[in-house]
């Protein structure tokens, strides 16, 4: 498939060369001896003017995306076809005096073959990258939605799971029976936090301070269930209702911290959530439970991650060490 691709555009630049040929010397196709002369100067002008340019609109792609800034990569696109085509004109004129004894042409008629040739190429190789870049854009937000939503199902469906309800439940049961006030309040607790599952999910960002109040009640349930071993440590300023944040994603990083990890009296698992300068850092300590550890898909990171990209061009940033784990995840200061 490649190797037709690279014939069909040798195919198309020789018969470009050749229409050139016939448009700039008419004159020339009188004789045989003339046609030979023109074809095989127009010819090798245009393969190492087509080739010669799309390596270089394919290099400077790889620095400076067209999406990300269109006009730095216009104007390099202009030098580097100006640098290389004023170069390669005069190398090939050389080469044909020294090699073959023809002479591509006087001063300005070089000046004139260059122009038009690089015009022409320019032209097609910029909106070629354009168009394809654009295609791709398009591509990658379509990609980009079709995640969010998978990522946003795959939330609902952890979230409100077997484990999560059968733990949820079990916890119940043994408070109905030890304290009643304590069942009651859980039960409220429980019901707050698959009502706002089911209302978030399909909201693209929620404020910080409604997922931190969503997230206070998800630690109460856990906290029932393990005692003083969870340690939770929230430290934020009162900017929470200005900022937004993708729904139930501190859910999810404690849950992931507390399903690969040991919970005991002599290991507690200490989890700290603080506001560093446009992000948000969840840490927690390692210790890392052997099941867990063969279990383990990265999933929810993946989602999490995809999440983000689709809503903010900010990074979630990821530390793992043997001692640590962290996730920063960027604050929003506007809805997209």
């Amino acid at each position: 498939m490649k190797l037709t691709k690279k014939i069909k555009e040798l195919i198309l630049v020789i018969t470009l060369a050749n229409i050139m040929g016939i448009v700039v010397c008419p004159e020339c196709m009188l004789s045989w001896k003339s046609i030979w002369r023109v074809e095989v100067i127009m010819v090798s002008i245009w393969l190492v003017m087509w080739y010669g340019n799309k390596f270089i609109s394919i290099s400077i792609d790889k620095y400076v995306s067209w999406l990300d800034n269109p006009a730095k990569r216009f104007a390099l696109g202009i030098i580097g076809s100006a640098v290389f085509s004023t170069t390669a004109i005069v190398s090939l004129a050389v080469l044909f005096k020294n090699l073959f004894n023809i002479s591509i042409g006087g001063g300005w008629t070089n000046v004139w073959v260059t122009i038009v040739v690089s015009l022409m190429i320019l032209l097609f190789m910029l909106s070629k990258r354009f168009l394809y870049s654009w295609r791709d854009l398009s591509l990658r937000e379509e990609k980009m939605r079709n995640e969010l939503l998978v990522s946003r199902y795959e939330v609902l469906k952890n979230q409100i799971n077997p484990h999560f309800m059968f733990n949820g439940l079990n916890a119940l049961s043994s408070l109905v029976h030890e304290d009643q006030d304590l069942a009651v309040k859980y039960i409220e607790q429980l019901s707050k936090v698959l009502r706002y599952v089911l209302q978030a999910g399909k909201q693209e960002v929620v404020t910080l301070d409604e997922e931190i109040e969503i997230l206070n009640s998800y630690i109460f349930l856990q906290k029932i269930r393990y005692n003083d071993n969870l340690i939770v440590d929230i430290n934020l300023d009162n900017s929470g209702g200005s900022l937004y944040i993708a729904p139930l994603v501190l859910q999810m990083l404690i849950e992931n911290a507390i399903k690969h990890n040991e919970i005991t009296s002599d290991h507690p698992l200490i989890i700290k959530l603080s506001q560093d300068g446009k992000y948000l850092r969840m840490w927690n300590s390692v210790r890392v439970k052997e099941v867990a550890l063969q279990e383990s898909t990265h999933m929810g990171l993946a989602n999490i991650q995809s999440r983000y990209q689709a809503i903010t061009n900010q990074k979630v940033l990821i530390e793992d060490t043997e001692n640590e784990f962290s996730v920063s995840i960027p604050l929003i200061n506007k809805i997209k």
